[in-house]
């Protein structure tokens, strides 16, 4: 192999790590908040690719050398990166699922506001977890976790893979399990209100000369934020064992793709 086929192998190889990276921090929470900019966002992953390069290159991957081929071979791995940010992005939609139906049961439906990470409209509760579980991510390093499984990719999905991804089965029981994470993480408050309302029910039947829907709004909204403050010591054990699904989520991607 000649110096000039030598060079253009080598930048290929660091282009199509690049892109699979690039894929994935789009979508992945923390890496793909709105709030960083465009370039630091790139950076970050050049910064990664230089990192990780070694290791692929000493894997010896098969790259082609027509310009067409490897246009399809840089989507491909665009694509893969796609894939993977989007199943780590889940543990981002259970929290969002969990505050949309904490703030539909305090009645802060009409009050939803701009997520910060995202930068579009998500529920109050959403956002507040999201910052919450984001900050304890961020405190106990789990985001290198993040880096990691990525790492762990090219050992079950290599350079142009010719395998798909898991079929459609495994992407209907990933939102399935989305679904009912969030319901039992918005549970404590969710069935709190929702006994409240029963109680609110039976009263108002009892006495209807007393107008108990005058007042229900805000004792609602104050008894939702005390059942908030106190499952809140709960919390992170709750993230913790998220945060770890959403890794066995990664990892049964892995093993789909590879078969």
């Amino acid at each position: 192999m000649g110096l000039s086929q030598l060079l253009q192998w080598n930048l290929s190889l660091f282009l199509l790590i690049l892109f699979r990276w690039a894929g994935m921090i789009m979508l992945a929470p923390v890496f793909g908040a709105r709030g960083v900019p465009a370039l630091v966002k790139l950076g970050f992953a050049a910064s990664l690719t230089v990192i990780v390069y070694p290791l692929i290159h000493a894997t010896n991957p098969s790259i082609p050398s027509e310009l067409l081929l490897l246009i399809a071979v840089v989507i491909k791995e665009v694509l893969v990166g796609v894939v993977i940010g989007f199943v780590i992005y889940t543990f981002t939609a259970v929290l969002q699922g969990a505050g949309q139906l904490i703030d539909f049961q305090m009645g802060f439906t009409m009050g939803a506001a701009i997520d910060p990470v995202y930068g579009v409209q998500s529920p109050m509760m959403g956002n507040f977890q999201m910052v919450l579980a984001t900050m304890l991510l961020l405190a106990t390093n789990a985001h290198h976790y993040l880096i990691a499984a990525m790492v762990k990719s090219y050992a079950y999905i290599p350079i142009n893979p010719t395998n798909v991804p898991s079929d459609y089965h495994y992407y209907v029981e990933l939102l399935v399990h989305v679904f009912s994470l969030a319901i039992q993480l918005a549970m404590p408050v969710f069935g709190a209100l929702l006994v409240s309302d029963v109680g609110v029910g039976l009263l108002a039947r009892t006495v209807p000369q007393l107008n108990i829907f005058a007042i229900i709004f805000p004792v609602k909204i104050a008894f939702g934020f005390i059942i908030l403050f106190l499952s809140i010591p709960f919390w992170g054990e709750a993230v913790a064992q998220l945060f770890k699904t959403n890794m066995s989520w990664i990892l049964e991607l892995y093993q789909g793709w590879k078969q």
